[in-house]
């Protein structure tokens, strides 16, 4: 029974001969470009000599597009598409709407992808194989089931197939092993990547299953999950004639990622170039522009030819959505209330609505709504009750409601998304009466994916704000912001419960929400700070939203975000200037102003302006900076350690004492750098080892991949094997993030390793790939690291030339930067005719003599590789 259905029930009653229901506008030119854009592609994929899931060459005809203003109707029109298309046997379809309060990542949506094509075979033996591989090397020792339990959507679609259970069947075949369901992931993984190359060979179809080897050899990341879905289309390539159809739905697509920084975006393009023979609906605001923009990894017009503007005619290709003639909006109104299967709703009144509402669906579903309301009290709706603005009709809504309702729907205008306790919170004296009665309302929409399960449309709700400012019971300017006010202190509380409890999607929906707000009342609650920083430390700068509104606090700390983000991207100038512009504001909040001013230093710092950055760091350790004055102080003890004055650093760290556990992780892993580059490699590895464990300890995702850097960087110097054991988890978890500045430090450590291993070659290869990332990424810090090695490995090689040219470089280097000289020293050390120069200024831990001891010795002797 539909939404307009149940409420036409309990107003008027079982009784009544009117039949009002939700019905779909016939969009006749949208329904026929979906059903000739399925024609086209089977009848394509059926004309090719060589199927284009493996003739890679070819253009991608699988991407249908519809996109236009909020309240058009997109939402509905694709869900209408998707039930079109299930209506016929041997069909499967996956939907994923990006309105849910958090993006999904790309695990989640390549399982999704997986589950939803498990409807059409139970066994897919490429994808099966290659994921319990990765699994097992990504996650070791944590059940698949476990992540899929912990996303509501996908675990829905996961118990409509019996996802771990097909899964297994799938293994068994293919390895002949019958683990426990629970094991799939576990024990099956660990004996599927000894057994992979074998299952293969013998596995009469996989052997023919083209980069299958490859991606199982690959390192266990993201970006290597993001290519499986080449293997869906593989599996799904195979399946027996008729072969089956797919399709999935992508709606508001606006919501996955923004002009400006499409990471995720880059992994969705990718799901859909790899699989050519599935159909892409994809509904949102705005055109997609893949034909024109070469940010993403497979851009233009020959690639896309059905996105490019100068497409008019071929399916499948771009549509604009626009509004609805005037008969189809009157079919609309015809349609939604019928007597005897005659229109409820007379000519006079239809014409009303139609001409007012302009071929908004919205507009025409709020008259249908206002209909049924007043049939409710008993009254017969006239012409004159209809015909008003969008404006008017919101106010009507408002009016028409109970003093305690329309509280409630003033209260929900202020929401994005939210639950009955939230509205509780900011109206605390509304009855439970008048709360269960609201939840039924039709204006809501409900969606049990989201972390709160209703909504109210966007434009509904901007209607509502605009016209709730001159009826007899508006709001007042204190009124809206002591509401305000609730609601972001009851935000507050939800969003650290999450945090304590490790529930990352309901702590950012939370956060994002009271931002909004804040952007919207021009509050500022002070647990917002405390909240960024939090999120910050765990590495979740992925997930802030980008919507800066001019000259509020909100705003300040929008741009902060975003420049952190960019500083862990490796966009230090963006970074510079974000913070810059942040400041620029000044904000009053002393708490906010500290934390903008941390982290304009925080970008100074990773760009080589220590100096610079260590004024603003002295600058909040003297004015006290509402607590962050001991990470300012930290940050001072890092910039003793950056010019040589190790002695100077530890002290300062040890004055630090026992810090929050965020804190406390960067405070051991300075230690083991002031170690480390005093070539006490057991002191540093001891260390770096009790980060890595409270990183894990805490779920610190981002902590984890900077001790696992510093852990690798130290071990490549004399246990070279052990290192390259730990870097691909260091390598995921890092790309995970988008953290550019360990993976440049990655690079280098690995090229360590492998002259230790003397494959010079391949040391070269990482040298410059580091270099490469350095440069795209602007973090100068990065060539430090980089010619180290190359000088390291000259070195070794008793390259003398090479070795004079590389330390001549990194002394140039350091020397621009004004810190981390000591690495042109130690490079000096290294000379092989033995006569390196001696830098005066560096406060050696245990001395000169001693540390240059220590360096000299690392180097193997007659080219033995350790």
């Amino acid at each position: 029974m539909s939404r307009l259905n149940l409420r036409a029930a309990f107003a008027l009653g079982l009784a009544s001969p009117i039949s009002a229901q939700q019905i779909f506008t016939n969009r006749v030119s949208e329904i026929g470009a979906f059903d000739r854009s399925i024609e086209v592609l089977a009848s394509r994929l059926e004309a090719a000599e060589i199927s284009p899931v493996t003739d890679r060459r070819v253009p991608r005809w699988n991407v249908l597009v519809y996109y236009g203003v909020g309240g058009i109707g997109k939402t509905t029109l694709s869900t209408e598409l998707e039930r079109r298309f299930m209506s016929q046997d041997e069909r499967a379809a996956v939907r994923v709407d990006f309105a849910e309060s958090a993006v999904p990542d790309v695990e989640s949506y390549v399982l999704r992808l997986r589950a939803g094509l498990g409807h059409l075979a139970r066994r897919w033996p490429a994808f099966d194989l290659a994921l319990c591989a990765y699994w097992e090397r990504a996650h070791p020792g944590r059940p698949l089931e476990e992540f899929i339990n912990g996303d509501s959507m996908l675990s829905r679609t996961s118990q409509a197939i019996g996802l771990p259970e097909q899964i297994t069947g799938t293994i068994a075949e293919v390895i002949g092993v019958l683990p426990g369901v629970g094991e799939v992931t576990h024990r099956v993984g660990s004996l599927l990547y000894n057994k992979a190359a074998k299952a293969i060979a013998n596995h009469r179809t996989l052997k023919r299953c083209e980069l299958l080897g490859e991606l199982l050899e690959a390192d266990a990341d993201v970006e290597t999950l993001s290519y499986f879905p080449y293997l869906l289309a593989w599996d799904l390539d195979r399946l027996p004639e008729p072969h089956p159809r797919a399709a999935v739905f992508l709606d508001t697509y606006e919501n996955a990622g923004g002009r400006h920084h499409r990471d995720f975006e880059r992994f969705l393009q990718r799901s859909v170039f790899l699989m050519p023979n599935v159909l892409f609906v994809i509904t949102g605001r705005n055109r997609i522009d893949w034909a024109d923009v070469d940010e993403l990894d497979f851009p233009g017009p020959e690639r896309w030819p059905g996105l490019h503007a100068d497409n008019r005619g071929e399916e499948p290709r771009q549509h604009l959505v626009g509004y609805l003639s005037a008969d189809d909006a009157d079919d609309y109104l015809r349609s939604a209330m019928v007597r005897d299967d005659t229109p409820v709703m007379d000519a006079a009144i239809r014409e009303r609505i139609v001409a007012a509402g302009s071929g908004l669906p919205l507009y025409l579903d709020l008259a249908v709504t206002r209909y049924l309301d007043l049939l409710a009290r008993g009254r017969m709706p006239t012409a004159e009750d209809f015909g008003q603005p969008l404006r008017t009709v919101a106010a009507r809504v408002l009016r028409d409601l109970g003093q305690h309702e329309r509280e409630l729907l003033r209260t929900a205008a202020l929401l994005d998304t939210f639950d009955l306790g939230m509205l509780g919170a900011g109206c605390p004296a509304t009855p439970d009466a008048a709360l269960r009665t609201f939840k039924d309302r039709s204006f809501l929409e409900v969606d049990p994916a989201w972390p709160w399960p209703y909504s109210l449309h966007q434009v509904l709700r901007e209607a509502l704000r605009e016209a709730d400012v001159d009826l007899a019971d508006s709001w007042s300017s204190r009124e809206r912001a002591e509401v305000a006010d609730r609601l972001t202190a009851h935000l507050g509380q939800v969003c650290t419960a999450a945090a304590a409890r490790g529930d990352r999607n309901t702590e950012v929906a939370a956060f994002r929400q009271a931002l909004l707000l804040c952007a919207y009342t021009d509050r500022f609650p002070y647990w917002l700070v405390d909240a960024a920083q939090r999120l910050l430390l765990s590495g979740r700068w992925n997930h802030f939203p980008d919507f800066p509104q001019p000259q509020t606090a909100a705003s300040a700390l929008l741009l902060g975000l975003r420049g952190a983000r960019e500083r862990r991207s490796g966009q230090l100038e963006q970074a510079i200037a974000a913070t810059e512009q942040a400041l620029a504001l000044q904000p009053e909040e002393d708490r906010l102003r500290h934390f903008l001013l941390l982290h304009h230093a925080h970008a100074l710092r990773v760009a080589g302006r220590y100096a610079h950055a260590a004024e603003h760091y002295l600058t909040l350790t003297t004015t006290g900076a509402n607590g962050f004055a001991t990470e300012a102080g930290y940050w001072l003890a890092d910039y003793r350690f950056l010019v040589g004055d190790f002695g100077a650093a530890l002290a300062s760290l040890d004055a630090l004492g026992e810090q929050h556990e965020e804190l406390m992780g960067e405070i051991l892993r300075l230690r083991g750098h002031v170690y480390r580059v005093n070539a006490l490699f057991a002191n540093a590895e001891s260390v770096y080892r009790r980060a890595l464990a409270l990183a894990r300890d805490s779920a610190n995702f981002g902590a984890e991949g900077k001790a696992l850097t510093d852990l690798i960087q130290t071990l490549a110097w004399q246990r070279p094997r052990e290192a390259l054991r730990l870097l691909p988890d260091a390598q995921r978890i890092n790309e995970t993030i988008s953290n550019q500045i360990e993976l440049v430090k990655l690079h280098a450590a690995t090229a360590v390793a492998l002259v230790n291993q003397a494959r010079y070659d391949e040391a070269e290869q990482e040298i410059a790939r580091g270099l490469t990332l350095t440069i795209d990424c602007g973090y100068p810090g990065g060539e430090i690291w980089c010619w180290s090695a190359r000088a390291y490995s000259s070195a070794v090689r008793a390259s003398e030339d090479e070795h004079a040219t590389a330390t001549a470089h990194l002394t140039q280097i350091t020397a621009t930067l004004g810190g981390n000289r000591f690495w042109g020293q130690i490079a000096a050390w290294w000379n092989p005719s033995g006569n390196g120069a001696a830098f005066g200024d560096i406060d050696w831990i245990d001395g000169t003599d001693a540390t240059r001891r220590r360096w000299t010795a690392i180097i193997p002797r007659e080219g033995r590789p350790r």
